[in-house]
């Protein structure tokens, strides 16, 4: 009987793509609210970040609105049209799968609020792209760089196919995502108002991994929990990035991976999730 071909790399054993060799990989870094690490594992190793640098979008777009120069109510176009990295490759126009219909068609007009809501929610590229092309790479290089955090970078938008060829890319680390959410919940990177802001947006992302294995672990052992988080998933990359306020003490914690399958990495990630936060020597207790 024929296998099915799941895209798995003979010699390597892992999904090979774009974004991954095939060689299964796993790293973490759990960080408390000053980014200092409780533990980590090949936190530093550098991965195609797939939609977690969209929280660093999120952080530049916020500092618009902070300084004035944008505002929430603001009215946007929806596009799926934008510009290349790569020099001299022009505009290109993103494939129906990877645009968000509940964002609105090319041509509709929604405010900045949907468009940063429709960005951290669902993961929306369009929504994204629209920030990206609007900001520029240098004010989210600087948000990632004022967080101490000097591995992770958006280089390019999604679905650049010229700018991936050219070798522009989006990478991240563990330890750079945690540290990141660190700053970002301790709000050293926007003020409070727009820090609660921002908070209440990774609140609301649809089908967390280390939230639903935080939850079960908060309600089997009466913990008062609060928790966000961003992902992101491509082809042989799977990661999950969480903010986890337990019993007062706030936590960061992110799990990338590489070379998995979709249900093989979220059990990863929900297992190490419930390995870390069951550890005795981590015993949550509120702040003092």
């Amino acid at each position: 009987m024929n296998q099915p071909d799941f895209g798995l790399g003979d010699a390597a054993g892992g999904v090979v793509s774009d974004y991954s060799d095939g060689v299964p990989m796993i790293s973490y870094a759990l960080v408390d609210a000053d980014g200092a690490v409780l533990r980590a594992y090949d936190a530093e190793r550098s991965y195609y970040s797939a939609s977690t640098v969209k929280i660093g979008v999120l952080v530049a777009a916020l500092r618009e609105v902070q300084r004035g120069t944008w505002h929430l109510d603001d009215e946007w176009q929806v596009t799926h049209e934008f510009t290349s990295m790569a020099p001299g490759a022009g505009r290109y126009v993103m494939e129906v799968e990877e645009t968000e219909p509940t964002l609105g068609s090319p041509g509709h007009t929604v405010t900045l609020a949907r468009v940063l809501e429709r960005m951290i929610v669902v993961s929306a590229n369009c929504a994204t792209n629209m920030c990206f092309e609007a900001l520029g790479p240098d004010p989210i290089a600087t948000a990632f760089a004022e967080a101490g955090v000097h591995h992770t970078a958006m280089q390019r938008p999604y679905s650049d196919e010229a700018g991936l060829r050219a070798g522009l890319t989006n990478r991240t680390t563990a330890l750079d995502l945690a540290r990141f959410m660190a700053a970002l919940v301790r709000g050293e990177l926007l003020d409070a108002e727009r820090t609660a802001y921002a908070m209440q947006l990774l609140r609301e992302r649809v089908d967390p991994v280390i939230g639903v294995s935080a939850a079960a672990l908060a309600a089997a052992n009466g913990w008062q929990l609060d928790t966000g988080g961003k992902g992101g998933s491509v082809e042989g990359i799977g990661h999950d990035l969480a903010f986890l306020n337990i019993d007062g003490r706030m936590l960061c914690l992110c799990i990338c991976t590489r070379a998995y399958l979709g249900p093989q990495y979220q059990a990863a990630i929900q297992a190490i999730t419930a390995a870390l936060l069951s550890d005795p020597t981590l015993r949550v207790t509120p702040a003092q």
